[in-house]
């Protein structure tokens, strides 16, 4: 699911998540195409910049949103089975604890950025990983887009 050329277009809303780098090469390599999260905005978001975390701490891809589904551990088990969810059940209800409902977003087309950009070239020196997610700026919209036209 790794693309060379890219039908981004930035427009809407994109959003800057946080993802552990064993969950991001499962992404990468198509394993993983649905994404888990306990909170979501009703906004709908259409690209993800994905942070990949500790230990290394990059900006590792930009993936499509294909759509977003909300339901309970077994509705979000079952779309995980469907589809490669990248996560074992017990992961997966671990994850979701407390919650009466989860977010499963379904991940379109993707780009890898390679060896990665440091956050700071996009968001600055003061760049925090968000918890759950952030929104973009459209300055830092604009820069991730020149860095996507970069590596295509």
């Amino acid at each position: 699911m790794t693309s060379s050329k890219t039908s981004f277009t930035f427009e809407g809303d994109v959003a800057l998540i946080s993802v552990h780098p064993v969950h991001v090469e499962k992404i990468m390599s198509g394993e993983k195409n649905v994404e888990f999260r306990r909170v979501w905005p009703t906004r709908a978001i259409k690209t993800l910049v994905v942070y990949s975390t500790h230990p290394e701490q990059r900006l590792a891809a930009i993936v499509q949103v294909a759509n977003v589904v909300r339901g309970s551990k077994t509705a979000l088990w079952q779309v995980a089975l469907a589809e490669g969810g990248g996560i074992t059940r017990q992961a997966l209800s671990d994850y979701l604890e407390g919650k009466e409902f989860g977010v499963a977003i379904r991940l379109g087309e993707r780009v890898n950025l390679g060896s990665g950009v440091l956050p700071r070239e996009i968001f600055g020196a003061s760049f925090r990983p968000p918890q759950s997610f952030r929104y973009l700026s459209d300055t830092e919209k604009a820069k991730v887009r020149a860095v996507v036209e970069a590596v295509r």
